[in-house]
């Protein structure tokens, strides 16, 4: 029955389940689990208020028989057949439920690791970073500690996308392979590796290296449900490649596969900013029904997410890329700012600029042209910079050496916004592993952004640091 959950056979699972369900059992706790596995396979086959009807009962029998790994599966089972209704919220409360109870046990342990994972997945959604990042920390102390080779799989897999989201790209492809070192043969890790290195490389313009990791997905990569939840970051890398070799209508086919509907395809929550690019590149190629398609395609998938604040950013800007509306875009933008994912706001930014340029406010569409150069410097998207300034320049909008915020080499000014996190924490006289525990970065790269905090304060020592920060902070 796991093993054809993990799969993706839920229906196969639900048939196995139900048939186990007619025997008699030893334990009332067996049948529990066995019930909350059947909770699972209907949520997932889109029988989601047939399931909640079933978990409901399910908590409370758990509750009766004090047994922590009944608790933290009857929560999963609830938390999941919420989720699949649309109600993030009240899900991540009885994810948050069904973790405490897996903490009072050992036995619990792999259901702790499988609501954590959960926990973090969920929390990103909803743009709140700090929970994410304590729930993968204790995510991947418990699977390193517990030998969990599998979830820790999993867990790197979350953080990676955790950290390209971030900016943090050099933390996303150490992510990426660690999780590709671990001894797992899991369908969805290559998609997820390859992925999100041709993302990466992709951005920061290095375009042998990304087409040879989309090269080297194998034959079938997505073939199971799990490998197709990652297929957004390979559409997206292809797209950027093409449109990178100067084919926009190349770049756009390679994301058209986001534009088919079902109940699968309106519940992905990185469909809607796919379907925004899809906008961008269809207006771009003059294909303003595919941009229509997308514009409706994004107002359903927004609609069956409705808490969430990513796909309703992705509306919005859909909307303000179709009707060239500076009005919609300066919102998007609000709203990206909020969220603090600078890929995203850089991208709003763009947009924004291109909407003020096409109204005649060239001053307007220079200042948010900067702003959103800014936004891609910090995690290095050397090819977003490059297509942001050639799509302005042919609007007849430039940065020029005014509008262009040049980095200082050295001071506190050279630091970027990275490094500035970890130079006011080292001014706090926190050590370089409380430093990559607060930051949730490796310590490697936590030493190297010291080492580059020290040449660029023109010191030698952390003290040093602490003494600059401590006067700066006193200046006017």
């Amino acid at each position: 029955m796991s093993a054809l959950m993990i799969q993706g056979d839920m229906a196969g699972a639900l048939t196995v389940t139900e048939r186990a369900l007619a025997e008699q059992f030893p334990s009332a706790q067996w049948r529990l689990r066995l019930d909350a596995c059947r909770v699972l396979a209907l949520a997932d086959l889109h029988r989601a208020a047939e399931a909640l009807a079933l978990a409901g009962p399910l908590v409370e029998q758990a509750r009766s028989l004090g047994d922590p790994l009944c608790g933290s599966e009857a929560h999963h089972a609830l938390s999941f057949a919420l989720f699949h209704l649309g109600r993030g919220r009240d899900s991540l409360r009885h994810v948050a439920e069904g973790i405490a109870y897996a903490r009072r046990s050992p036995a619990a342990n792999d259901m702790r690791l499988l609501l954590l994972a959960n926990q973090a997945e969920g929390h990103m959604r909803f743009d709140e970073q700090p929970v994410v990042a304590r729930a993968l920390r204790e995510a991947r102390e418990l699977a390193v500690a517990t030998r969990s080779t599998g979830r820790l799989v999993v867990t790197e897999a979350r953080l990676a996308e955790f950290h390209y989201r971030l900016g943090d790209w050099d933390e996303t492809l150490e992510g990426v392979s660690r999780a590709c070192a671990l001894p797992v043969s899991d369908g969805w890790l290559p998609v997820v590796v390859h992925g999100l290195r041709a993302l990466v490389l992709g951005h920061r313009d290095e375009r042998e290296a990304a087409r040879a990791e989309l090269a080297a997905l194998p034959a079938g990569a997505f073939a199971t449900p799990a490998a197709r939840r990652y297929a957004s970051h390979v559409l997206l890398a292809r797209a950027l490649l093409a449109e990178r070799d100067g084919r926009p209508g190349d770049a756009l086919r390679a994301l058209l596969p986001e534009l088919a509907d079902g109940a699968e395809e309106e519940a992905a929550y990185e469909r809607p900013w796919v379907l925004s690019e899809i906008v961008r590149l269809a207006l771009e190629s003059g294909e303003a029904a595919t941009a229509r398609a997308a514009v409706a395609a994004c107002g359903r998938a927004a609609a069956a997410l409705p808490e969430y604040p990513g796909p309703a950013l992705a509306l919005l800007r859909c909307r303000g890329l179709f009707a060239q509306d500076p009005g919609l875009l300066e919102e998007a933008v609000a709203r990206g700012e909020r969220g603090r994912w600078p890929l995203v706001l850089g991208h709003t930014l763009e947009d924004l600029a291109v909407a003020r340029a096409w109204h005649g406010d060239l001053a307007g569409a220079r200042s948010a042209l900067t702003r959103a150069v800014a936004a891609y410097e910090e995690p290095g998207a050397r090819w977003d910079i490059a297509r942001a300034d050639a799509r302005l320049r042919s609007l007849g909008v430039r940065r020029g050496s005014r509008s262009a915020r040049r980095r200082p080499a050295n001071g506190w000014e050279a630091l970027t916004p990275a490094e500035l996190k970890v130079a006011l924490l080292v001014a706090q006289g926190r050590s370089n592993p409380e430093i990559a525990n607060a930051l949730f970065l490796s310590r490697r790269t936590v030493q190297t952004h010291v080492s580059h905090i020290l040449a660029k304060l023109q010191v030698r020592s952390r003290a040093a640091v602490a003494a600059q920060a401590a006067a700066r902070s006193a200046g006017p």
